[in-house]
């Protein structure tokens, strides 16, 4: 792993709690909105029905939570390192939905303190590349979906086409670290972005650590030439 990408929980939960404010904007601008269309379609991936009980992983200011939460009357539980991302994401929450169909919990994903198989769904969106221990994070996952059970994960990647990676990875190094600086403050967040999504694992490799573990992969697809991944997995046994 590159030296350069720190993933403690305390480093990570402190990073997110100085961007948390303007981290809503800056993924507008940063993506020019088409963040929505893949929160989106990570949404309808999960098959949600009426009274589902959906774990959001890395719940971060709550976008994917409250998506879910406006389609179905599902129930979600958010998880997050960082208490200004989850105070965030409260603040939406009372706008938008019923208290009492989404909870907040501060906590670290390689350790869910939930029991085994206590969730419908689970999803989570741009965080999976952020854990310390991605094994033991998929293995919690693993653990606390019910059998026949749904995730999807959506994450960054590497475009393999090797113009429109070239032209990707310019934006990413020089252009991203700037403007997110400039608009939250913090360039060294928007480096670790940068530089997170750079060492993570291609989807090839993802898709073969994800069977590993035991999910089946019921669909892989690609946003955008490669910016985003969406990974559809089962829980058979």
């Amino acid at each position: 792993m590159n030296e350069r990408v720190d993933k403690r929980p305390a480093i990570i939960g402190d990073m997110f709690d100085r961007i948390a404010p303007s981290y809503d904007m800056l993924n507008r601008v940063l993506s020019i909105s088409v963040d929505r269309y893949w929160r989106k379609k990570t949404i309808q991936a999960l098959g949600l029905d009426d009274g589902s009980l959906v774990l959001d992983i890395a719940t971060g200011t709550g976008d994917l939570a409250l998506g879910a939460l406006r389609d179905t009357d599902c129930r979600v539980v958010g998880i997050d390192l960082s208490t200004g991302m989850l105070e965030q994401a409260d603040r939406k929450a009372r706008r938008y939905v019923d208290a009492n169909r989404y909870f907040l919990i501060n906590g670290d994903a390689v350790t869910l303190p939930f029991r085994d198989e206590t969730f419908d769904r689970a999803m989570v969106a741009f965080g999976i590349r952020n854990v310390a221990r991605l094994d033991r994070c998929l293995d919690e996952m693993y653990r606390i979906i019910k059998k026949g059970g749904i995730i999807a994960i959506l994450e960054l990647s590497v475009p393999s086409n090797r113009f429109f990676k070239k032209i990707y990875l310019t934006y990413f190094k020089y252009v991203l670290p700037v403007i997110g600086g400039i608009i939250s403050g913090s360039t060294q967040a928007y480096r670790y972005l940068r530089d997170s999504v750079m060492d993570f694992l291609p989807p090839e490799t993802l898709l073969t650590l994800l069977q590993e573990r035991g999910f089946t992969v019921i669909d892989s697809h690609p946003f955008l030439m490669g910016i985003s991944h969406l990974y559809t997995l089962k829980k058979d046994q």
